[in-house]
């Protein structure tokens, strides 16, 4: 198929599955939202259980009977999850030691009587934020790193779901089409979603139930679609 004809397969699918799109929706968003509350111990449970619910939704709403390797899966995704995670919790530990910071600097301030201990206290904060900014940096560029491995394990993601892969691997070029399919679809819907969202009042509603009930499968759809084909 197509990048249309899978965009059309996959919106088709969701129209003739409106439960089980909205429980995989509701599930996929609670999934994605521990890879960001819990530090670690979320992109585990991510990569453990997204795979068992993509099969799960991809088989009902195909009907198709598949052979998951769950081992590959988690694997595939436990990776660059971790790597997204430990970049995340380096970056708001960072972000809070500034507000701690930031709090013990206005206490000195309020009770420095001379100039010379304000430079002091300059001098010493300069220091500090020096290595504030180094942990941020750090924090990026291992979010960055682990987003380059995943988009890298797409398909062994994808095709270890639906059976086709069962080792860990990488396939760049396999890897980069699926990404191409996903990521155009995401922007469209983005910019659809952008629009809808300066609604007063209901905007930000309509936004969340769309997400939840189209855009959220159609992105897993896509990628399990095209990862057949391949």
């Amino acid at each position: 198929m197509g990048l249309l004809e899978t965009y059309k397969k996959s919106i088709d699918l969701i129209k003739d599955h409106i439960i089980e799109s909205l429980i995989f929706g509701i599930l996929f968003y609670i999934l994605w939202s521990l890879l960001f509350l819990l530090p670690l111990l979320g992109a585990v449970i991510f990569s453990y259980f997204y795979p068992r619910l993509a099969n799960w939704y991809y088989t009902k709403v195909t009907g198709e009977n598949i052979n998951p390797d769950y081992k590959t899966s988690f694997l595939s995704l436990l990776i660059p999850n971790l790597l997204f995670s430990i970049g995340i919790t380096i970056i708001l530990a960072v972000l809070v030691s500034i507000l701690i910071q930031l709090g013990s600097t206005f206490s000195n301030i309020l009770n420095i009587n001379n100039l010379q201990q304000l430079i002091l206290l300059g001098l010493s904060n300069f220091h500090t934020f020096t290595y504030v900014l180094l942990g941020i940096i750090i924090g990026i560029i291992i979010i960055i790193v682990g987003g380059i491995i995943w988009l890298l394990l797409l398909y062994s993601i994808y095709g270890s779901i639906l059976g086709k892969v069962n080792k860990l691997l990488i396939d760049a070029e396999k890897s980069l089409t699926l990404f191409a399919y996903w990521l155009l679809f995401y922007i469209i819907a983005d910019i659809i979603l952008l629009i809808i969202g300066k609604i007063p009042l209901l905007g930000n509603i309509i936004v969340i139930i769309l997400n939840i009930m189209i855009v959220y499968p159609a992105l897993n759809l896509i990628l399990l679609l095209k990862a057949k084909e391949l």
